[in-house]
């Protein structure tokens, strides 16, 4: 291999693991708890059985998350769900429930401070 091309692909090399560091040295890096775009989340897992949707939440966070589970419902004559907002406060678990009369197309879960 001529040198020109040895030290190309040397160079390279030596630039994809400087930027591979560099990516996981980022990620790596907590975020900022004074950061208002970060806020504290319960964490949720959502199911259907059947035509019923259902939310468990379980809240590792010191501040209380107010959750509502939205169903989108699959056919035209059946209302969508939202659910009030339930609150769960820190260290808790809550499970919430909606349905609809035929099968559900779509199900999630929103979040807001409480």
């Amino acid at each position: 291999m001529p040198v020109s091309r040895r030290r190309t692909a040397l160079l390279t090399l030596a630039l994809t693991a400087l930027l591979a560091a560099t990516a996981s040295a980022a990620r790596a890096v907590p975020p900022d708890p004074d950061d208002p775009r970060e806020v504290p989340r319960a964490r949720c897992r959502t199911a259907v059985v059947g035509s019923t949707g259902v939310a468990r939440c379980f809240n590792p966070n010191g501040t209380i998350s107010r959750i509502r589970l939205h169903i989108e419902c699959g056919r035209w004559y059946d209302p969508d769900v939202d659910t009030r907002a339930a609150a769960v406060g820190p260290a808790e678990r809550i499970t919430v429930t909606g349905h609809c009369w035929q099968e559900i197309e779509d199900l999630w879960v929103s979040q807001e401070p409480g």
